[in-house]
């Protein structure tokens, strides 16, 4: 009678040990989706900068393929716009072609009681391009910069171009060469990067203001069609030794910083002492899936992803 206990007890064990087990992730994979994917649930709202747009639909593609039970949504807006939603909290996260300014982050803190957490995740550019048939061999910043003066706008042949008259790439470049009230009235401003890439494909004497981010993945079927009917101008300066250099939108000038019309892609979040799903989005931006999809779309990661180098110290076979 003993030995029958023993016996139904003994199947009892390994009947409940096998359940368990079979319920189990039986792969280093499936234990790794459960442990680090799964357990992020939720509604994730994003704003983004349009001038980003491209890149950033990218990395949201490949985050929602990891955080599959996250629900992603996100909008592409004008800067303007961005910073009204996030003053009166409609969205958790934003993505600006820029740095929030002093004045930005105190109004936030003061009036609407928003402590912004800003996070410098990559460098984009205001590419500058042309017709094929522009000649930019005396094109220079100082050049660049008069024929924004209204003093020199009857001189001035040249239209100039921007996206739309909301851009960032508007403010960025006006910025940079110092422009704060009126300008030459050969500053135009259309409705779409596209409407700026037709515009300056069509007329010769055209210099059109762009994000570089719509045409910095070069391996890009539709980036290849664009760069055949148009080319990205550059600019003459001097490198860090004192000698002449051309300079122009491309990773390897954004990258060693040469380039005058370089700008920063910084996600800003509410302050929180929470692990919630903006700081799970902005971290996996700055860490090295994020990194490699910034780079390979041919702007430049604020934190560059580690290589590994595999060095053979056995020798070679056959020696």
């Amino acid at each position: 009678m003993m030995n029958r206990l023993f016996l139904l007890f003994v199947s009892w064990l390994l009947f409940a040990f096998s359940s368990c087990n079979s319920s189990a992730p039986k792969t280093a994979e499936e234990r790794k989706q459960v442990g680090r994917y799964k357990i992020y649930k939720g509604e994730l709202s994003i704003e983004a900068d349009k001038g980003i747009e491209p890149v950033i639909r990218q990395q949201v593609e490949v985050f929602s393929y990891l955080h599959d039970s996250v629900n992603v949504s996100v909008q592409y807006k004008n800067e303007d716009e961005l910073l009204k939603d996030f003053a009166e909290k409609k969205v958790g996260i934003l993505l600006l072609a820029r740095e929030l300014t002093d004045a930005e982050r105190e109004t936030y803190k003061t009036r609407d009681t928003i402590y912004a957490r800003e996070m410098t995740i990559a460098y984009d550019a205001v590419a500058l391009i042309g017709n094929p048939k522009f000649s930019d061999k005396e094109l220079s910043i100082e050049k660049l910069q008069s024929f924004f003066n209204p003093a020199q706008a009857s001189s001035n042949i040249l239209q100039l171009v921007f996206d739309n008259s909301q851009s960032s790439c508007v403010s960025h470049v006006l910025n940079t060469l110092g422009y704060r009230e009126k300008i030459s009235d050969k500053v135009y401003a259309l409705k779409s990067v596209e409407e700026v890439i037709d515009y300056v494909a069509n007329n010769q004497q055209v210099i059109g203001f762009i994000p570089f981010s719509f045409l910095s993945d070069v391996d890009d079927e539709k980036v290849k069609t664009v760069l055949k009917r148009i080319k990205i101008l550059s600019l003459r300066g001097k490198n860090a030794k004192g000698e002449d250099v051309r300079v122009s939108a491309n990773q390897s000038d954004i990258a060693d910083g040469s380039y005058p019309l370089i700008r920063t892609i910084t996600a800003v979040t509410k302050f929180s002492y929470s692990d919630n799903l903006q700081w799970l989005f902005a971290n996996f931006l700055m860490k090295e899936k994020g990194a490699r999809i910034f780079l390979k779309a041919g702007l430049i990661p604020a934190r560059m992803p580690e290589r590994e180098i595999n060095v053979n110290t056995g020798g070679i076979k056959g020696e």
